[in-house]
């Protein structure tokens, strides 16, 4: 996820208060600059008591003082400067390196430390997103709830180490089934959501027989055995006026439908 549009303000505003308080030591240090000229130019060249009379001559000593005073000034300013650009730099990066740092512990709050996938708590941030883009440009999203078949069976088998196994396995194969603007969330033990943006009814059909087929294929020729492992999957589409709430539900619902469907035809299956 992007980093959030509140914080990434509130860095650009204190970078500006920044170059803004630059602007003002750089404009006292000019204001001082002229003073000091100023106040040496009138100590050297002040006119006599008549007002009539000439600028007094500068000795030779006098004027290499003037010369010497007003580059010690200068050569103070520069280095005032050049402090003060170097430990404005300074403050830029920590601000910069602190903001990346706390986006960085905030994205990966956002992901299951095991699947690597995003977690259930940012599928409410997201799918209000994705609603506000399909209004915006009024296009539709889909929703597919994922479950894998029998999961319990897998931990009960070959033991819960096998199972997050497997289950690091399947959200593996689910990021090669969707593009890079898709979304993949663990809903909660074997279940993953995806959130296709742009996609409709016969896209994420698509994209549920493609999964389907790899995890058939994973299965087959897997080096630690046959899980039998097979998934059920539901399909929800996004329309004007829906609600994300309402599009998870009916996602769900077709998921256990078709999960319903694979255990009649296993138990028919099994009959004959």
């Amino acid at each position: 996820m992007a980093l959030q549009t509140a914080e990434l303000e509130r860095v650009k505003e204190q970078i500006r208060g920044l170059g803004r308080r630059d602007w003002l030591w750089w404009s006292l240090g000019l204001l001082s600059l002229l003073l000091v000229g100023g106040g040496l130019m009138h100590l050297f060249l002040r006119r006599a008591p008549d007002a009539a009379a000439q600028p007094v001559d500068l000795t030779l000593g006098q004027a290499v003082a003037y010369l010497y005073a007003v580059a010690v000034t200068v050569v103070a300013f520069q280095i005032y400067s050049l402090l003060r650009s170097k430990e404005s730099r300074k403050m830029q990066v920590e601000l910069l390196l602190e903001t990346l740092k706390n986006e960085v512990g905030r994205l990966e709050s956002l992901r299951d430390p095991m699947t690597q996938v995003y977690n259930r708590n940012c599928l409410d941030e997201l799918l209000a997103m994705e609603i506000r883009r399909s209004e915006r440009y009024t296009k539709p999203f889909a929703v597919i709830l994922m479950d894998i078949d029998n999961f319990k069976s897998i931990n009960d088998r070959f033991g819960h180490l096998k199972g997050d196994y497997v289950l690091m396995e399947v959200a593996q194969i689910l990021r090669t089934c969707v593009r890079g603007a898709d979304y993949i969330i663990r809903y909660g033990g074997d279940e993953f959501i995806m959130l296709l943006p742009d996609t409709d009814q016969e896209g994420a059909e698509i994209v549920v027989e493609r999964l389907q087929k790899k995890i058939t294929d994973w299965d087959t020729h897997s080096e630690d055995g046959r899980f039998e492992l097979t998934v059920s999957a539901g399909i929800s589409i996004f329309t004007q006026g829906r609600e994300a709430a309402e599009l998870v539900t009916e996602a769900d619902q077709r998921m256990y439908e078709a999960k319903r469907s694979h255990t009649s035809a296993s138990s028919t299956q099994a009959t004959s």
